[in-house]
């Protein structure tokens, strides 16, 4: 038996198409007459087609014996429908990658470590000309960072370096340990002691004002007064400029 498909004169003289407007049928002619196309033309037809699937081509049990006798499947990882593979179907292996657990074995400490050499990168412990590894330049506190030969950054003392910087200003009112660009004002006391700094770099000036008759301690050693009878004992009121450098203290009378 070979399919056919529903021609036109398949429909001629079937259902209500080309009826007078009035029919002049009876009721139960009229209902057959309304679904004789659906029944008597089109249900026979789709019978035909579905008698002709199961006896020529197959039926749904022998389509699901073939598709499992050739290997395939109705669904992948458990899930059905258009499936996108997502993590966890597929090991690292299946599809020939590096396992996730694979880095630590190159880590330091693992059985295959790779050294930052080995791939172009810095050490771990490195240093940028005079910078070291952990950031310092040279061991020595109150340097100056300026470039020198071919722009190289070095670390060098302040005195060195050629800065101007600014002073700071500090009021003292007996003992004073001398500090580098530092301005001393003492107004109205009593005693002055001077320390030189332990190193003897420092540089400072400033100036002081007796309230009462005062007495000025000075190790003559490394330091140098113009008048060193009158400053044993200085006068209520007197004024008094010093100046230090690199271990060498200069005062002088200013007025008083």
């Amino acid at each position: 038996m070979e399919l056919e498909v529903i021609k036109e004169t398949d429909l001629e003289g079937k259902g209500v198409f080309g009826q007078p407007d009035v029919p002049g049928l009876s009721t139960e002619d009229m209902q057959k007459a309304v679904e004789q196309i659906v029944r008597e033309i089109a249900i026979p037809k789709i019978n035909e087609v579905i008698e002709y699937i199961a006896g020529k081509v197959a039926t749904q049990e022998d389509l699901e014996k073939l598709l499992i006798e050739s290997g395939s499947v109705t669904s992948v990882f458990g899930r059905a429908g258009a499936i996108k593979a997502k993590k966890g179907d597929y090991s690292a292996e299946m599809v020939g990658a590096a396992e996730e657990i694979h880095a630590k074995q190159h880590f330091s400490g693992g059985k295959d470590p790779i050294k930052p050499e080995d791939i172009g990168a810095a050490k771990n412990v490195h240093v940028h000309g005079n910078i070291t590894g952990d950031g310092k330049i040279g061991n020595t506190n109150g340097m100056v960072l300026m470039t020198g030969l071919s722009g190289k950054i070095e670390a060098v003392a302040k005195e060195n370096s050629g800065f101007v910087l600014p002073e700071i200003t500090k009021e003292f009112v007996g003992n004073v340990v001398a500090e580098d660009n530092v301005v001393y004002f003492g107004d109205g006391i009593s005693d002055f002691v001077f320390i030189c700094d332990e190193n003897k770099t420092a540089r400072c000036h400033g100036w002081v004002t007796f309230g009462i008759p005062g007495t000025i301690e000075i190790d003559e050693s490394f330091y140098f007064v113009d008048d060193p009878d009158e400053i044993k004992t200085a006068e209520e009121g007197s004024r008094w400029e010093f100046d230090l450098e690199r271990g060498c203290l200069i005062i002088r009378k200013r007025s008083g």
